[in-house]
């Protein structure tokens, strides 16, 4: 993924004229995480999973890589383990073909007992906070695909009973709004200060931005259910929305 901890970050609404404060302390927040994730571990999704790499253990925690792929090799664990956590891979390096390690939260957990000192402490609990964070985020990334679907299907039903009054934009449209209403800003935007492409654009979002993104795919879909007309029905999600993150910045 090409944004580490899946980036933060603000909002576009519809309606805007109370919610640009909205907009611009969310807009402030997501930078300075972003400015914090630079001091995070590297742990990205491989299959669905949460994985990091002995390249990126080694850089974190100032190792030589060598020894890091060494003490891999030798640690005193059942083969099953080593096979089901620690992942071998080839990689070139200037044209020299070098190995390295795919490494789960429990190969890393295992891997890091023997990591001792207090710094190395910290770093160890970073490491597993962003292994929580990652799984957090696979979590509410497939919840999001499943409310997609569903405020899909409800899309549809409403354009077999009432036409389509957007000329068969309405999907593209409605999705559109959606993704303006979490980012903070045009989806096109956000793609472009991230340097991904806008179809990448769900990838890239962090678990607090899909979380939204499904409550508010939720509440769409059965606006749509109510018939309730285009305007109408962008003006609730943008209340709806400014309530979510009003309740989660106090929750902060």
């Amino acid at each position: 993924m090409k944004s580490k901890n899946a980036a933060l970050t603000g909002q576009g609404l519809a309606h805007a004229e109370n919610s640009q404060r909205d907009i611009l302390n969310n807009e402030l927040f997501c930078k300075e995480a972003d400015k914090l994730a630079l001091a995070m571990p590297e742990v990205i999704i491989v299959g669905n999973k949460p994985i990091t790499t002995s390249q990126a253990i080694g850089k974190y925690f100032n190792r030589d890589h060598d020894k890091i792929v060494k003490r891999i090799e030798n640690l005193d664990c059942s083969d099953e383990f080593l096979t089901r956590n620690f992942r071998r891979v080839q990689y070139k390096h200037r044209g020299n073909v070098y190995y390295s390690y795919e490494v789960t939260k429990d190969g890393f957990t295992f891997l890091a007992m023997g990591f001792t000192g207090k710094k190395a402490s910290m770093f160890k609990e970073n490491y597993i906070k962003q292994f929580n964070h990652m799984e957090n985020w696979i979590t509410e990334r497939l919840e999001s695909k499943a409310e997609y679907r569903s405020l899909a299907d409800a899309v549809k039903a409403y354009i077999e009973r009432n036409g389509d009054d957007q000329r068969g934009h309405t999907y593209s449209n409605e999705f559109y709004f959606l993704n303006t209403l979490v980012l903070g800003e045009s989806p096109k935007r956000w793609a472009k200060e991230h340097d991904i492409h806008t179809k990448q654009i769900r990838d890239n979002m962090n678990a607090e931005q899909l979380e939204l993104l499904a409550y508010l795919e939720v509440r769409n879909a059965a606006l749509f259910d109510l018939d309730m007309l285009k305007d109408e029905r962008k003006k609730k999600l943008t209340e709806l929305a400014q309530r979510w993150l009003a309740q989660r910045m106090e929750a902060k």
